[in-house]
């Protein structure tokens, strides 16, 4: 055989074996790649199904804070405010100083007569015996004038702005009655505002039927002397004087009132 038909032989034979190798390589790689598929599903499918998942974490619920005690804060702190106090019932120190009261005075009936007086009153204590306060006179008048076949109406408002105060002066007496104990002195200072049918010179206004008014600023200074029944809540009459009567003025200087009290 000569060389040249040897060499075609081995080109022959190396051709078709590199042939079959590239082949069987090229079959490998498409399987190796569809195993790799498969291996990777069931290895994801085993790890899920043996794998036990962790527990999900909770966050366990905190307990519903408790209310602050009465008298403390949130942080234990130890105070209590106005409004605790009040939730509590508790009155503040101003609150338990306190008091009120209304006055019922200057009532008058008769044929062509009318008076009557309210006044609502606020005190201090400013010790258990003694208060001081601010009162505010409400006296409504009328009456008819008759001249003749004729009757003329007149009516009015007085307003009187009035600072006061009380003293009971046998409060803490040790083996006082309690009648004793109610027994008080009252001093007060008026600038009323007092409206009279009449002017300076004793003339009368007529509109129609009824008499104008003519209104003027009156100055009154009462001292009085009272009992009062009951505590807090008190009854009380008194009988008052004032001092600086003027022949002037509206009001006669006795008066007489019956009232109620809470508190002084």
């Amino acid at each position: 055989m000569s060389n040249c038909t040897r060499f075609l032989r081995f080109l022959f034979v190396g051709f078709l074996a590199l042939s079959i190798i590239s082949c069987q390589t090229s079959h490998g790689s498409y399987g190796n790649t569809k195993h790799h598929k498969k291996s990777s599903s069931k290895s994801s499918s085993s790890k899920s199904s043996g794998t036990k998942s962790a527990p999900e974490k909770t966050t366990p619920e905190k307990p519903a804070a408790e209310p602050a005690e009465k008298g403390t804060s949130e942080n234990g702190e130890g105070y209590k405010s106005n409004a605790q106090g009040n939730a509590t019932g508790k009155k503040s120190p101003m609150e338990k100083r306190l008091g009120y009261g209304v006055n019922l005075g200057a009532l008058q009936f008769s044929n062509s007569t009318f008076q009557f007086g309210l006044s609502p009153n606020i005190a201090y204590k400013l010790t258990d015996s003694w208060a001081a306060g601010f009162m505010l006179k409400i006296d409504f008048y009328s009456f008819k004038l008759y001249d003749g076949n004729l009757a003329y109406k007149y009516s009015s408002f007085g307003l009187g702005p009035t600072v006061f105060t009380r003293f009971k002066p046998l409060w803490k007496v040790e083996g006082a009655t309690p009648f004793m104990k109610g027994l008080f002195l009252q001093g007060e200072y008026e600038h009323a505002s007092i409206s009279q049918p009449y002017d300076e010179y004793g003339n009368i206004t007529v509109n129609g039927d009824k008499i104008v008014g003519v209104r003027r600023w009156e100055d009154y200074a009462y001292f009085g002397i009272g009992s009062s029944s009951g505590y807090p809540f008190s009854t009380f009459f008194s009988l008052h004087y004032n001092i600086l009567d003027d022949i002037n003025h509206s009001r006669v200087p006795w008066n007489w009132r019956l009232g109620f009290t809470w508190n002084y």
